[in-house]
């Protein structure tokens, strides 16, 4: 009986302590439990970049961060850090580079634990070396996420393709004593705003100088073209964007075809800058990274010539000079052409290199060039033909055809 009643009361015992965090018990978990709303919070980057996009998830489970995760997917949904193929490119490549062995797996994964000894705050994670980019996209997933962490709402979002600020680019050099710009203001992550301009050495607008409205309106209606003018286009142009959203989509405008031309290639400057959150001003580069190619309309002799030009950094890595029969044969490479042609005096195996080897001594500028002997008409050809890449300034790749 005595064992009984000590059963007894330790059974009351407990269950008193029970019932007495009962509604004691409810106040444990609350003072136990973290600060944020429990569920999985995810942010994506805005767009793939080289078939990848990437993204940031965090899970929350009894108001703490327990589970933290950065990779990429593809659009098959493959994640990156489990690309070998991938990770032994992006080792070679930063071997090359003289930078440190990393790849997707190991980068993410030092970003991921410097994230949380830095109490999950993005902006005391260094970058890893050999992944700045990813460092630096890291920062701005991460940082959005915990904004939707601390405000408590789970699920999947993308970050906003433009970055809140006001953008600002500029044409390298002045052109005619003006120098055009575009300042583009995004709001709420959407373009609010684009101003369209050229300023003199004084920073006097074009759309405000009188003369050249009335001189290029004179000018138009000499050459046959519409009457326009610089507040009249600048106001075509930028409506023409508003209403389709892109740059490359842009309706150009007669008579001012040339500024149309940089309207578009200071725009997508502008919004470049307005992804990566660049607000500094800076000139664009004078020539535009690509392949860009120009042809003669007709053939002579079977044969069509043309140019391509490589341009990378700003620079031109690439040209070449030849012509090519119906069935896209290279003339410099026909040996049986080559031999024709050396008896008649014409050897395109020369002559082509000695063209290009004058072009390059004169600084690229076609003008400026001296006809090579034995090559009047191909040169003639050539210069036409270089002086129609000038499509390279304005990133158009579209190929450009040459009369004689």
């Amino acid at each position: 009986m005595r064992k009984w009643m000590g059963i007894i009361c330790v059974v009351c015992i407990c269950l008193g302590m029970s019932g007495c965090a009962g509604g004691g018990q409810s106040h444990l978990n609350e003072t136990d439990r973290g600060p944020y709303t429990d569920g999985v919070y995810e942010v994506q980057m805005p767009t793939y970049d080289k078939s990848w996009q990437e993204y940031g998830k965090v899970t929350v489970t009894g108001g703490y961060i327990t589970e933290v995760e950065y990779d990429a997917l593809n659009e098959s949904g493959e994640k990156k850090s489990e690309d070998a193929a991938y990770r032994d490119d992006m080792a070679v490549g930063n071997a090359v580079n003289g930078l440190p062995a990393t790849y997707p797996e190991k980068a993410y994964q030092d970003l991921t634990q410097a994230f949380q000894a830095a109490q999950y705050d993005p902006e005391k994670v260094d970058s890893v070396a050999g992944a700045t980019l990813s460092s630096q996209n890291f920062k701005k997933v991460m940082t959005a996420l915990m904004e939707k962490v601390r405000e408590g709402t789970p699920g999947k979002t993308a970050l906003p393709l433009y970055q809140d600020g006001t953008y600002e680019v500029e044409m390298p050099e002045y052109d005619n004593g003006w120098k055009d710009f575009v300042r583009l203001t995004i709001i709420g992550g959407e373009v609010e705003s684009i101003q369209y301009d050229a300023r003199d050495e004084d920073g006097q607008l074009k759309s405000a100088d009188e003369k050249y409205e009335r001189d290029m309106i004179a000018g138009n209606a000499a050459n046959g073209l519409p009457e326009t003018y610089p507040a009249d286009y600048i106001q075509k142009l930028v409506d023409s964007y508003m209403q389709s959203g892109s740059a490359e989509e842009i309706d150009s405008v007669a008579g001012a075809t040339i500024s149309t031309h940089r309207f578009q290639k200071l725009l997508r400057h502008a919004l470049k800058s307005a992804r990566q959150g660049r607000t500094e001003l800076f000139a664009v580069p004078l020539f535009e990274d690509g392949e860009y190619r120009a042809q003669m309309g007709e053939e002579t002799d079977g044969w069509t010539e043309f140019v391509i030009l490589v341009i990378q950094d700003n620079m031109i890595s690439q040209i070449t000079f030849d012509a090519m029969d119906e069935k896209g044969d290279y003339r410099s490479k026909d040996t049986g052409g080559s031999q024709t042609e050396r008896e008649e005096g014409f050897d395109s195996a020369v002559f082509y290199p000695a063209i290009l080897e004058e072009f390059i001594d004169k600084q690229f500028l076609p003008d400026e060039m001296e006809t090579v002997a034995g090559a009047s008409r191909s040169t003639k050809n050539f210069k036409k033909l270089a002086a129609a890449l000038e499509n390279a300034l304005y990133g158009s790749q579209e190929t450009a055809f040459v009369n004689e």
